[in-house]
């Protein structure tokens, strides 16, 4: 017999106001900070802060 589990529910999409990801994004660009540990700190992924940290520059 094998054990089978089930996820239910939605998943963990958000939607992020345009002055939090800015908040984030300035946090992230401050002396000495880490993007991976600035993204751990408000449990997103790295790669997402990376992307908004693109679209800022580009902005």
């Amino acid at each position: 017999m094998q054990r089978v589990e089930i996820i239910t529910g939605t998943g963990r999409r958000r939607r992020w106001s345009t002055d939090a990801k800015a908040a984030i994004v300035a946090e992230s660009f401050a002396p000495g900070a880490s993007v991976s540990a600035v993204a751990r700190r408000h449990d997103i992924s790295p790669s997402l802060l990376f992307l908004w940290r693109r679209q800022a520059t580009r902005a």
